[in-house]
């Protein structure tokens, strides 16, 4: 449809896109991305302990509060 022979921004080969670039560009950099927030999430779980704060227990606290208030408990 929307496709016509162009060359990707990224390793420049010559196929059918519809944007700069190719699907399997896109793909890669998505994986990339994905594991940098990765990353970060963990070091920032690393600093929170490093303070005293956990993260996880913090979470499921805002759990149980939540579904208090949903049962009309307060």
């Amino acid at each position: 449809m929307g496709e016509e022979k162009r060359r990707c921004m990224i390793c420049g080969k010559a196929m059918a896109i519809k944007g700069a670039i190719c699907d399997p560009c896109q793909e890669r950099i998505q994986r990339e991305a994905m594991g940098r927030q990765a990353d970060l999430r963990g070091q920032a779980k690393k600093e929170l302990k490093k303070h005293g704060i956990n993260p996880d227990s913090e979470r499921e606290k805002n759990k149980v509060t939540i579904k208090e208030k949903e049962d009309g408990r307060s």
